[in-house]
Protein backbone atom coordinates (compact mmCIF):
# COMPACT_ATOMS: atom_id res chain seq x y z
CA UNK A 1 0.00 0.00 0.00
CA UNK A 2 1.30 3.44 -0.92
CA UNK A 3 2.52 5.77 1.82
CA UNK A 4 1.36 8.78 -0.20
CA UNK A 5 -1.96 10.50 0.31
CA UNK A 6 -3.46 13.46 -1.61
CA UNK A 7 -5.88 16.03 -0.25
CA UNK A 8 -7.49 19.25 -1.49
CA UNK A 9 -7.47 22.27 0.81
CA UNK A 10 -10.01 25.08 0.48
CA UNK A 11 -7.95 27.50 2.62
CA UNK A 12 -4.19 27.91 2.60
CA UNK A 13 -4.20 28.40 6.38
CA UNK A 14 -5.42 24.81 6.72
CA UNK A 15 -1.94 23.79 5.55
CA UNK A 16 1.03 24.29 7.87
CA UNK A 17 2.94 27.29 6.52
CA UNK A 18 6.39 26.00 7.44
CA UNK A 19 5.75 22.63 5.81
CA UNK A 20 4.34 24.23 2.65
CA UNK A 21 7.27 26.64 2.35
CA UNK A 22 9.73 23.82 2.93
CA UNK A 23 8.49 22.19 -0.28
CA UNK A 24 8.86 25.54 -2.09
CA UNK A 25 12.40 26.19 -0.84
CA UNK A 26 13.62 22.61 -1.37
CA UNK A 27 12.13 22.24 -4.84
CA UNK A 28 14.31 23.21 -7.80
CA UNK A 29 11.25 24.84 -9.39
CA UNK A 30 10.10 26.89 -6.39
CA UNK A 31 9.78 30.67 -6.34
CA UNK A 32 8.36 33.46 -4.20
CA UNK A 33 5.08 33.12 -6.11
CA UNK A 34 4.59 29.62 -4.67
CA UNK A 35 5.02 30.55 -1.02
CA UNK A 36 2.33 30.18 1.62
CA UNK A 37 2.29 33.96 2.11
CA UNK A 38 1.52 34.58 -1.57
CA UNK A 39 -1.45 32.20 -1.43
CA UNK A 40 -2.76 33.88 1.71
CA UNK A 41 -2.52 37.28 0.02
CA UNK A 42 -4.57 36.03 -2.95
CA UNK A 43 -7.19 34.66 -0.59
CA UNK A 44 -7.24 37.98 1.29
CA UNK A 45 -7.57 40.19 -1.77
CA UNK A 46 -9.62 38.17 -4.27
CA UNK A 47 -12.95 36.39 -4.19
CA UNK A 48 -11.44 33.19 -5.61
CA UNK A 49 -12.04 29.65 -4.39
CA UNK A 50 -8.81 27.87 -3.39
CA UNK A 51 -8.22 24.30 -4.59
CA UNK A 52 -4.73 23.64 -3.22
CA UNK A 53 -3.66 20.02 -3.71
CA UNK A 54 -1.10 18.53 -1.32
CA UNK A 55 0.47 15.07 -1.38
CA UNK A 56 1.70 13.91 2.01
CA UNK A 57 3.97 11.11 3.14
CA UNK A 58 3.76 10.16 6.82
CA UNK A 59 2.13 13.50 7.57
CA UNK A 60 4.69 15.63 5.72
CA UNK A 61 3.97 17.34 2.38
CA UNK A 62 6.17 16.04 -0.44
CA UNK A 63 4.28 17.67 -3.33
CA UNK A 64 2.03 20.72 -3.72
CA UNK A 65 0.06 22.41 -6.48
CA UNK A 66 -1.79 25.64 -5.61
CA UNK A 67 -4.93 26.40 -7.62
CA UNK A 68 -7.71 28.97 -7.63
CA UNK A 69 -11.18 28.83 -9.16
CA UNK A 70 -12.35 32.14 -10.58
CA UNK A 71 -15.01 33.43 -12.92
CA UNK A 72 -14.19 32.51 -16.50
CA UNK A 73 -12.33 35.49 -18.03
CA UNK A 74 -14.48 36.46 -21.00
CA UNK A 75 -12.51 38.60 -23.52
CA UNK A 76 -15.47 40.49 -24.97
CA UNK A 77 -19.07 40.31 -26.12
CA UNK A 78 -18.24 37.74 -28.83
CA UNK A 79 -17.22 35.07 -26.35
CA UNK A 80 -19.99 36.12 -23.98
CA UNK A 81 -22.52 35.55 -26.74
CA UNK A 82 -21.01 32.18 -27.66
CA UNK A 83 -21.22 30.99 -24.05
CA UNK A 84 -24.73 32.32 -23.54
CA UNK A 85 -23.70 34.50 -20.60
CA UNK A 86 -23.73 31.52 -18.22
CA UNK A 87 -21.61 31.59 -15.00
CA UNK A 88 -18.72 29.36 -16.02
CA UNK A 89 -15.40 29.18 -14.18
CA UNK A 90 -11.72 28.50 -14.80
CA UNK A 91 -9.12 26.83 -12.59
CA UNK A 92 -5.57 28.23 -12.61
CA UNK A 93 -2.28 27.35 -10.97
CA UNK A 94 -1.76 30.18 -10.05
CA UNK A 95 -3.38 33.57 -10.60
CA UNK A 96 -2.18 36.19 -9.97
CA UNK A 97 1.36 34.89 -10.18
CA UNK A 98 2.71 31.53 -11.24
CA UNK A 99 2.28 27.98 -10.04
CA UNK A 100 2.52 24.42 -11.26
CA UNK A 101 3.44 21.24 -9.39
CA UNK A 102 6.36 21.24 -6.94
CA UNK A 103 7.58 17.79 -5.91
CA UNK A 104 10.30 16.68 -3.49
CA UNK A 105 10.14 12.88 -3.72
CA UNK A 106 8.28 9.92 -5.27
CA UNK A 107 7.90 12.12 -8.33
CA UNK A 108 5.86 9.92 -10.65
CA UNK A 109 3.41 8.71 -8.03
CA UNK A 110 3.09 12.15 -6.45
CA UNK A 111 2.45 13.72 -9.85
CA UNK A 112 -0.33 11.22 -10.59
CA UNK A 113 -1.91 11.86 -7.20
CA UNK A 114 -1.82 15.65 -7.63
CA UNK A 115 -3.75 15.54 -10.89
CA UNK A 116 -6.09 12.71 -9.94
CA UNK A 117 -7.08 14.59 -6.79
CA UNK A 118 -7.50 17.84 -8.71
CA UNK A 119 -9.73 16.31 -11.37
CA UNK A 120 -11.85 14.46 -8.82
CA UNK A 121 -13.15 17.77 -7.46
CA UNK A 122 -14.11 19.46 -10.72
CA UNK A 123 -17.72 20.50 -11.20
CA UNK A 124 -20.01 21.11 -14.21
CA UNK A 125 -19.27 24.87 -14.38
CA UNK A 126 -15.48 24.41 -14.61
CA UNK A 127 -14.38 24.96 -18.22
CA UNK A 128 -10.62 24.40 -18.11
CA UNK A 129 -7.50 24.08 -15.98
CA UNK A 130 -4.42 26.18 -16.71
CA UNK A 131 -0.90 25.75 -15.40
CA UNK A 132 1.37 28.75 -15.80
CA UNK A 133 4.93 28.82 -14.50
CA UNK A 134 7.62 31.49 -14.59
CA UNK A 135 10.25 28.74 -14.78
CA UNK A 136 10.61 27.02 -18.14
CA UNK A 137 12.17 24.08 -16.28
CA UNK A 138 8.59 22.94 -15.72
CA UNK A 139 8.94 21.63 -19.27
CA UNK A 140 10.15 18.43 -17.57
CA UNK A 141 6.42 17.73 -17.13
CA UNK A 142 5.47 18.73 -20.68
CA UNK A 143 5.08 15.27 -22.16
CA UNK A 144 3.37 13.99 -19.03
CA UNK A 145 0.83 16.82 -19.20
CA UNK A 146 0.21 16.26 -22.91
CA UNK A 147 -0.53 12.62 -22.15
CA UNK A 148 -3.13 13.85 -19.65
CA UNK A 149 -4.79 16.01 -22.30
CA UNK A 150 -3.07 19.36 -21.73
CA UNK A 151 -2.09 21.56 -24.66
CA UNK A 152 0.71 24.17 -24.66
CA UNK A 153 0.25 27.89 -25.31
CA UNK A 154 3.04 30.16 -26.47
CA UNK A 155 1.31 33.53 -26.53
CA UNK A 156 3.20 35.03 -23.56
CA UNK A 157 6.83 35.31 -22.59
CA UNK A 158 9.04 36.58 -19.77
CA UNK A 159 12.18 38.69 -20.12
CA UNK A 160 15.45 38.20 -18.23
CA UNK A 161 18.90 39.74 -18.04
CA UNK A 162 21.83 37.66 -16.77
CA UNK A 163 23.30 39.67 -13.90
CA UNK A 164 26.46 37.57 -13.87
CA UNK A 165 27.58 39.47 -16.98
CA UNK A 166 28.12 42.64 -14.92
CA UNK A 167 26.76 46.15 -15.45
CA UNK A 168 29.15 47.24 -18.21
CA UNK A 169 28.39 44.20 -20.35
CA UNK A 170 24.64 44.50 -19.72
CA UNK A 171 24.68 48.16 -20.75
CA UNK A 172 26.70 47.38 -23.88
CA UNK A 173 24.12 44.75 -24.90
CA UNK A 174 21.30 47.29 -24.81
CA UNK A 175 19.86 48.75 -27.98
CA UNK A 176 21.66 51.87 -29.23
CA UNK A 177 18.56 53.98 -28.59
CA UNK A 178 18.25 52.65 -25.04
CA UNK A 179 21.91 53.39 -24.26
CA UNK A 180 21.41 56.94 -25.54
CA UNK A 181 18.33 57.43 -23.35
CA UNK A 182 20.20 56.04 -20.36
CA UNK A 183 23.07 58.48 -20.87
CA UNK A 184 20.64 61.40 -21.06
CA UNK A 185 18.80 60.16 -17.97
CA UNK A 186 22.01 59.98 -15.94
CA UNK A 187 23.09 63.47 -17.04
CA UNK A 188 20.26 64.84 -14.89
CA UNK A 189 20.54 65.73 -11.21
CA UNK A 190 18.81 62.57 -10.01
CA UNK A 191 18.58 60.12 -7.12
CA UNK A 192 17.01 56.67 -6.81
CA UNK A 193 16.06 55.63 -3.28
CA UNK A 194 15.24 52.08 -2.19
CA UNK A 195 12.85 51.19 0.65
CA UNK A 196 10.43 48.40 1.64
CA UNK A 197 6.94 48.70 0.18
CA UNK A 198 5.47 48.90 3.67
CA UNK A 199 7.36 52.14 4.41
CA UNK A 200 5.05 54.21 2.19
CA UNK A 201 2.39 51.75 1.14
CA UNK A 202 -0.35 54.33 0.62
CA UNK A 203 1.78 56.56 -1.61
CA UNK A 204 3.06 53.67 -3.71
CA UNK A 205 -0.32 51.99 -4.09
CA UNK A 206 -1.94 55.27 -5.14
CA UNK A 207 0.77 55.92 -7.74
CA UNK A 208 0.53 52.33 -9.00
CA UNK A 209 -3.27 52.48 -9.28
CA UNK A 210 -3.17 55.77 -11.20
CA UNK A 211 -0.46 54.42 -13.51
CA UNK A 212 -2.46 51.26 -14.22
CA UNK A 213 -5.68 53.17 -14.86
CA UNK A 214 -3.83 55.56 -17.19
CA UNK A 215 -2.67 52.69 -19.42
CA UNK A 216 -6.02 50.86 -19.28
CA UNK A 217 -4.85 47.97 -17.09
CA UNK A 218 -6.51 46.12 -14.22
CA UNK A 219 -5.58 47.41 -10.76
CA UNK A 220 -4.70 44.70 -8.27
CA UNK A 221 -6.81 44.86 -5.08
CA UNK A 222 -5.34 46.90 -2.27
CA UNK A 223 -5.87 44.06 0.22
CA UNK A 224 -3.83 41.68 -1.95
CA UNK A 225 -0.80 43.96 -2.26
CA UNK A 226 -1.02 45.12 1.36
CA UNK A 227 -1.01 41.52 2.56
CA UNK A 228 2.12 40.87 0.51
CA UNK A 229 3.82 44.00 1.89
CA UNK A 230 3.10 42.90 5.45
CA UNK A 231 4.17 39.29 4.91
CA UNK A 232 7.33 39.75 2.85
CA UNK A 233 8.75 42.92 4.38
CA UNK A 234 12.10 43.75 2.78
CA UNK A 235 11.57 41.17 0.03
CA UNK A 236 9.33 43.72 -1.72
CA UNK A 237 11.20 46.94 -2.42
CA UNK A 238 10.18 50.25 -3.96
CA UNK A 239 12.70 52.11 -6.12
CA UNK A 240 11.82 55.81 -6.27
CA UNK A 241 13.41 58.16 -8.82
CA UNK A 242 13.70 61.91 -8.26
CA UNK A 243 15.02 64.54 -10.66
CA UNK A 244 15.95 67.96 -9.30
CA UNK A 245 14.36 66.85 -6.04
CA UNK A 246 10.99 66.06 -7.67
CA UNK A 247 9.60 62.53 -7.68
CA UNK A 248 9.16 61.23 -11.24
CA UNK A 249 8.30 57.56 -10.73
CA UNK A 250 8.43 54.38 -8.69
CA UNK A 251 8.94 50.70 -9.50
CA UNK A 252 8.06 47.85 -7.16
CA UNK A 253 10.40 44.85 -7.19
CA UNK A 254 10.14 41.34 -5.78
CA UNK A 255 13.27 39.78 -4.29
CA UNK A 256 12.69 36.18 -5.32
CA UNK A 257 15.32 34.44 -3.23
CA UNK A 258 14.12 30.93 -4.09
CA UNK A 259 14.74 31.54 -7.81
CA UNK A 260 17.59 34.07 -7.32
CA UNK A 261 15.76 36.60 -9.50
CA UNK A 262 15.15 40.30 -8.82
CA UNK A 263 11.76 40.85 -10.48
CA UNK A 264 10.29 44.12 -11.68
CA UNK A 265 6.66 43.74 -10.63
CA UNK A 266 4.62 46.97 -10.54
CA UNK A 267 5.05 50.31 -12.28
CA UNK A 268 4.01 53.51 -10.51
CA UNK A 269 4.55 56.44 -12.88
CA UNK A 270 1.12 58.09 -12.72
CA UNK A 271 1.90 61.26 -14.67
CA UNK A 272 2.65 60.79 -18.37
CA UNK A 273 4.57 64.07 -18.47
CA UNK A 274 7.19 62.54 -16.16
CA UNK A 275 8.47 60.34 -18.99
CA UNK A 276 10.48 63.31 -20.25
CA UNK A 277 12.75 62.66 -17.25
CA UNK A 278 13.28 59.04 -18.41
CA UNK A 279 12.23 57.40 -15.12
CA UNK A 280 12.16 53.91 -16.66
CA UNK A 281 15.83 54.12 -17.56
CA UNK A 282 16.78 55.46 -14.13
CA UNK A 283 14.76 52.86 -12.25
CA UNK A 284 15.75 49.80 -14.28
CA UNK A 285 19.43 50.78 -14.24
CA UNK A 286 19.43 51.22 -10.45
CA UNK A 287 17.55 47.96 -9.93
CA UNK A 288 19.93 46.02 -12.19
CA UNK A 289 22.93 47.39 -10.28
CA UNK A 290 21.18 46.52 -7.01
CA UNK A 291 20.62 42.96 -8.21
CA UNK A 292 24.28 42.62 -9.13
CA UNK A 293 25.37 44.00 -5.75
CA UNK A 294 23.07 41.61 -3.88
CA UNK A 295 24.21 38.55 -5.84
CA UNK A 296 21.03 37.69 -7.76
CA UNK A 297 21.47 35.56 -10.87
CA UNK A 298 18.93 37.34 -13.06
CA UNK A 299 16.87 40.49 -13.41
CA UNK A 300 13.29 39.90 -14.53
CA UNK A 301 11.55 42.48 -16.71
CA UNK A 302 8.17 40.78 -16.41
CA UNK A 303 5.73 39.47 -18.98
CA UNK A 304 4.72 40.54 -22.50
CA UNK A 305 2.76 39.16 -25.43
CA UNK A 306 4.97 36.86 -27.48
CA UNK A 307 4.65 38.92 -30.63
CA UNK A 308 7.49 40.74 -32.38
CA UNK A 309 5.25 43.72 -33.14
CA UNK A 310 3.97 44.15 -29.57
CA UNK A 311 5.12 47.46 -28.07
CA UNK A 312 5.96 46.03 -24.64
CA UNK A 313 7.88 43.14 -26.23
CA UNK A 314 9.98 45.54 -28.28
CA UNK A 315 10.55 47.90 -25.34
CA UNK A 316 11.94 45.13 -23.14
CA UNK A 317 14.11 43.71 -25.91
CA UNK A 318 15.82 47.10 -26.18
CA UNK A 319 17.24 46.56 -22.70
CA UNK A 320 19.02 43.49 -24.03
CA UNK A 321 16.64 41.22 -22.14
CA UNK A 322 16.13 37.77 -23.62
CA UNK A 323 12.57 36.51 -24.12
CA UNK A 324 11.78 33.14 -22.56
CA UNK A 325 8.47 31.37 -23.30
CA UNK A 326 6.16 31.20 -20.33
CA UNK A 327 5.40 27.59 -19.48
CA UNK A 328 1.64 27.53 -19.93
CA UNK A 329 -0.54 24.49 -20.56
CA UNK A 330 -4.31 24.10 -20.58
CA UNK A 331 -6.78 21.25 -20.45
CA UNK A 332 -10.45 21.63 -21.28
CA UNK A 333 -12.87 20.07 -18.82
CA UNK A 334 -16.08 20.87 -20.73
CA UNK A 335 -16.45 19.20 -24.12
CA UNK A 336 -19.04 21.78 -25.19
CA UNK A 337 -18.00 25.07 -23.60
CA UNK A 338 -14.21 24.74 -23.95
CA UNK A 339 -14.17 24.71 -27.79
CA UNK A 340 -16.58 27.67 -27.87
CA UNK A 341 -14.44 29.63 -25.43
CA UNK A 342 -11.28 28.94 -27.43
CA UNK A 343 -13.04 30.06 -30.61
CA UNK A 344 -14.03 33.36 -29.01
CA UNK A 345 -10.51 33.86 -27.68
CA UNK A 346 -9.01 33.30 -31.13
CA UNK A 347 -11.42 35.79 -32.71
CA UNK A 348 -10.46 38.45 -30.17
CA UNK A 349 -6.74 37.85 -30.68
CA UNK A 350 -7.00 38.06 -34.47
CA UNK A 351 -8.80 41.37 -34.22
CA UNK A 352 -6.23 42.76 -31.78
CA UNK A 353 -3.02 42.06 -33.74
Amino acid sequence: MSELHAETYRRIDDVNGNQWNNVVSQSKLGSLYNRHEWMRAIESGYDFEPRHVVVEKKGNPVAIMPNFVRELPVPDSITHALLGGLPFESLTSTYPGYGGPLILSDEREALDLLFEELESSRGPTLVYHRIQSNDLSHVRYGRYLQDRGYQPRFDSCLFFVNLGDGWESIRDDMDKERRKDLRKAEEQDYTVDVAPLADDFDGTYDAYARNTERVGGTVRPRAFIESLADAFGEQILVFTARVDGREVGRYVHLLDEEASVLRHWLSAIPERENYRYRPSELLHARAIRFGIEEGYDEYGFGVADAHFHDGVFRFKRKYGARPVPMFRMEKGYSRVVWPLYRLGRRLVRRRGI
